[in-house]
């Protein structure tokens, strides 16, 4: 009770409506009955390799390729080395990501030969930024792949203006489907604010993700990116992020994490201590407030190294 009085006193603190606080109040009640104390910090998530160089065959409005610039190279043969590297250096697990294809799919799957080799000849994790996956493309996945991260967007107008695809909510939930169907365990993403800096679906996208059986719900937050058409947007409202995360922690009862994939500054800095008090119980790549936060409700970290924040950890 006296770690539920100080999260109470901390949130009457914050610059935000009474309903807010509520809500907020509940959620971290909540994750306190589920998880306790503890919280676990992931300080070093897995390296991005990108399968598919710096091509992308979407124009993105919140990306436009920008960020598999700043990923391993592992198009064309450099698949294998780059990861060879990584393991000699002590990574333990390593993110598959590229560009995506025009179905919406991010094609690791045409690199299965050598991700195959990877698997039987390193002790790795392997997860990978999916897309949208159809059953053929899901069965070659489930070859070698640990956990599918997948960005689960709920509004069919965001998939069609912002990413610019041909696809809708179902093909979503078909994704999740299939992938769950040949026992890759699923780490869902939930975006807020994709569209515009505005919710628009994420919901319902939370929706579409209680129907299956996620190891983990990662949220995400929006980040106007410079040389995107959104450059010049807001990300989301705290009070807009607030309401995603303690839905969340609402509806599942499996670990919630705070993506690594979020504005960064003031802005980074205040939202760690808004999803704390939300009800998130695991933070990638914390910020210095988010160990105060912590350390000021008298919540126990964990520090996770070399490990993405969507697997389990003791």
């Amino acid at each position: 009770m006296q770690l539920e009085q100080r999260a109470a006193s901390m949130i009457g603190a914050l610059e935000t409506d009474a309903a807010t606080k509520a809500s907020m109040q509940k959620a971290f009640k909540r994750r306190i009955e589920l998880f306790g104390r503890d919280i676990r910090f992931y300080s070093e998530p897995f390296t991005p390799i990108s399968l598919t160089g710096t091509r992308c065959s979407l124009e993105c409005k919140h990306c436009n390729s920008y960020y598999l610039k700043h990923m391993l190279d592992g198009s064309e043969g450099k698949l294998y080395p780059q990861v060879r590297l990584l393991k000699e250096r002590g990574a333990e697990g390593i993110l598959l990501s590229g560009g995506s294809a025009s179905d919406g799919s991010v094609p690791t799957y045409v690199c299965a030969s050598d991700i195959l080799k990877i698997r039987q000849e390193m002790n790795l994790k392997i997860s990978a930024h999916t897309g949208i996956v159809d059953e053929s493309q899901a069965h070659i996945l489930s070859g070698y792949l640990d956990m599918a991260l997948v960005d689960v967007i709920g509004d069919d107008e965001t998939i069609h203006d912002i990413l610019g695809i041909d696809a809708c909510v179902r093909d979503y939930e078909g994704s999740l489907r299939a992938l769950s169907t040949h026992g890759i365990q699923l780490a869902p993403h939930i975006i807020v604010g994709l569209h515009n800096g505005k919710l628009r679906g994420e919901m319902k996208a939370l929706e579409t993700v209680r129907k299956f059986d996620p190891e983990v719900v990662v949220i995400v937050v929006f980040i106007p990116t410079k040389g995107t058409a959104l450059e010049g947007t807001s990300p989301p409202g705290m009070e807009d992020v607030v309401r995603v995360i303690t839905k969340a922690r609402e509806m599942f009862e499996v670990p919630l994490s705070l993506s690594c994939v979020r504005p960064g500054g003031r802005y980074r800095s205040m939202l760690d201590r808004y999803a704390i008090l939300s009800g998130v119980d695991r933070i990638a790549v914390p910020t210095k407030n988010a160990y105060a936060t912590s350390r000021e409700l008298g919540l126990n970290i964990i520090e996770i190294r070399k490990m993405c924040c969507s697997y389990k950890c003791v």
